[in-house]
């Protein structure tokens, strides 16, 4: 067990060599805290970006849809009204199919 104990207290020496004690102040917790924050707000960022982008392109696309297609489509797809649609696909009235009974 001895030769155990030596072993672990050597790896303990070795760790508070390697790792420094952190300074215990009064400003050891907020200073702690703003390492913490500093790391955190680069994903947030990246998140930020991403969405500001996508508003930006969402804006763009509604502005084209709505200023340059109307332009493109200045013409009516239809230049006939529904009476003239109806009127040419009915040529024959009443009269004429009266007159054609007759005959």
């Amino acid at each position: 067990m001895t030769g155990m104990d030596d072993r672990l207290n050597a790896l303990w020496a070795e760790y508070r060599d390697a790792c420094p004690e952190p300074e215990q102040g009064t400003n050891f917790m907020p200073q702690l805290w703003q390492k913490i924050e500093a790391r955190r707000v680069e994903p947030v960022s990246i998140f930020k970006r991403m969405s500001y982008i996508c508003v930006m392109a969402t804006v763009a696309l509604t502005l084209a849809i709505t200023v340059i297609l109307p332009r493109i489509q200045r013409e009516p797809v239809y230049s006939a009204t529904y009476i003239d649609v109806l009127e040419n696909s009915h040529s024959i009235d009443a009269a004429d199919l009266i007159a054609s009974e007759m005959r």
